[in-house]
């Protein structure tokens, strides 16, 4: 007992492993049903869209889940606030008209990120006009 609680005092306490993490359904979605995995609800993943592909960002929770520095970008199409790197509500869209060379190649850095470090769990359906 004594062993055990000299390790937790050495090194915290330990984090839940990743399979306890809620895990997105593998599917297409729409940007009506991306917006339900935001971080409001905790049982539920969090996802995100870039460039038509919806990421599970589940365990990056810290940075994208409720007062994460990037918190306003779960449930939504981070498409164009990525490229311009922004966080102005009117930019979370999938519209990539008008950007320029630097904001394209922004876009696909953030896009290796994404798929370097998060499962693609799907596409995000086209919005009906």
């Amino acid at each position: 007992m004594v062993v055990k609680r000299f390790i937790s005092q050495l090194f915290g306490r330990v984090k839940p492993p990743a399979a306890l993490l809620p895990e997105a359904e593998e599917r297409d979605y729409s940007l009506e049903e991306l917006a339900a995995f935001d971080g409001s609800d905790p049982s539920k993943p969090l996802l995100i869209a870039v460039r038509g592909h919806v990421y599970d960002v589940t365990r990056g929770r810290d940075f994208y889940g409720p007062g994460g520095a990037y918190g306003m970008f779960a449930g939504k199409d981070c498409t164009r606030a990525l490229a311009k790197v922004s966080f102005d509500p009117e930019l979370f869209t999938g519209d990539l008209e008008g950007l320029d060379r630097d904001e394209l190649d922004k876009l696909e850095e953030w896009i290796e990120m994404f798929e370097g470090k998060y499962r693609n769990v799907g596409r995000l359906l086209p919005s009906p006009h």
